[in-house]
């Protein structure tokens, strides 16, 4: 019986040892295999150069310290186009193809939300996606315990850009000009708490996602007397719109979300740019935090174009930095579970590159709070503390 009991406990020890260094797709002796879906040759082909050209900055930073757990990281990105079709169709390529480990920075509120059946099918977590709406951190959406968001929502942004003009202006007429998609969608969530806390009716014109010509949602919001219009776009819409605005003689306040705060903004617009508002929820490239210091440095180190250096740029570097912490806390066998339990671990976690982030089983949101700023003499300033 004791030789039996003996046998028993030996073939469990070597069951759990066995089970403790096992891995899932994606990982081998040298190697962890991430994917990516960026838009390489769409209308936000700029950001898909950008975004994980940073993050691969922050990857050969890490790989050339020895890697993680001694595996190098190696990112596989895909070309979307922006069309959550192809998101689709790219994500499963990498993961039943490529057999990546995880997807990384899909970008785009509307790519990101169509591959949620394949996550969820596969078992295969999404960190960072590159969308600020905040239906990547709904807990209660399909995949929902897979994805780790990293930006603050834009339902939040709106609300905090609209609370900030009634402080300044309680008899202010707002404006939001949204793109008519999931982008859009969520941002008016944000709008619509606003209404109702300040009493105020928003007064909001679409668009199409690649709109070009904005001068008949400009001349509306000159018609409606709005004093304030917050544009919920990325680069080409508040630069059309405030130098629509300023062709046809309207005299208003800009503010943007998230993705306007791209220098482009400031670089095109020019003078119609001056004091232009946007909410940012991440530390800016160039301030003293310990994330920008290093993301500069590196820089320096690897001769980074001047043009590259920014927001969207920084955002792949700080984005990295969150991949590769939860990959730390999976352990040297890593596994696609061990990887969400590593980054549900993470509590008030903050290496520099983002305010402090906290994830838990019920919690995928990330930053949850904004700072603004605002375009003077074309360059962004911080014009607040951190808000929500």
């Amino acid at each position: 019986m004791k030789q039996l009991l003996s046998i028993v406990l030996m073939l469990s020890l070597v069951w759990m040892g066995c089970d403790t260094q096992s891995t899932s797709p994606g990982i081998t002796d040298e190697e962890i295999l991430i994917g990516n879906i960026q838009d390489l040759s769409g209308p936000i082909k700029e950001l898909g150069l950008l975004i994980p050209a940073g993050s691969q900055l922050y990857f050969d930073y890490v790989n050339e310290k020895g890697g993680v757990h001694g595996r190098k990281i190696r990112m596989i990105t895909e070309d979307h186009q922006y069309n959550p079709q192809k998101a689709v169709v790219a994500a499963k390529k990498l993961i039943e193809k490529d057999q990546v480990f995880c997807l990384y920075n899909v970008i785009g509120t509307s790519p990101a939300e169509a591959i949620r059946p394949i996550l969820e099918e596969n078992g295969v977590p999404l960190i960072a996606p590159a969308t600020n709406s905040s239906t990547m951190s709904d807990m209660t959406r399909p995949a929902a315990k897979y994805i780790f968001h990293t930006d603050a929502g834009y339902d939040l942004q709106t609300r905090v850009l609209i609370d900030y003009i009634m402080e300044n202006n309680p008899n202010a007429k707002i404006g939001f000009a949204y793109q008519d998609d999931d982008y859009g969608a969520n941002a008016l969530l944000g709008c619509a708490e606003a209404e109702e806390k300040h009493g105020i009716t928003v007064q909001k014109e679409s668009f199409q996602r690649g709109a070009t010509d904005f001068v008949g949602q400009t001349s509306n919001f000159m018609k409606g007397g709005a004093t304030d219009v917050i544009i919920g776009g990325i680069v080409r819409e508040p630069v059309t719109i405030m130098k629509t605005a300023q062709a046809i003689g309207y005299k208003a306040r800009f503010y943007g979300l998230g993705p306007t705060v791209d220098p482009r903004v400031a670089m095109l617009a020019g003078e119609a740019g001056e004091g232009f508002i946007a909410a940012y929820w991440a530390y800016y490239p160039d301030s003293d935090e310990p994330g920008p210091t290093l993301y500069r440095e590196l820089c320096e180190k690897n001769n980074v174009p001047e043009k590259m250096r920014g927001p969207y740029h920084y955002y792949g570097f700080a984005t990295a930095n969150v991949l590769v912490e939860g990959l730390r806390k999976a352990g040297r066998y890593p596994t696609r579970e061990r990887l969400v339990s590593g980054l549900e671990s993470l509590k008030n976690w903050n290496n520099g590159a983002f305010p402090p982030i906290t994830y838990s089983r019920n919690d995928h949101a990330g930053v949850e709070s904004v700072i603004l700023l605002q375009l003077q003499g074309g360059k962004q300033v911080a014009i607040s503390d951190w808000l929500d």
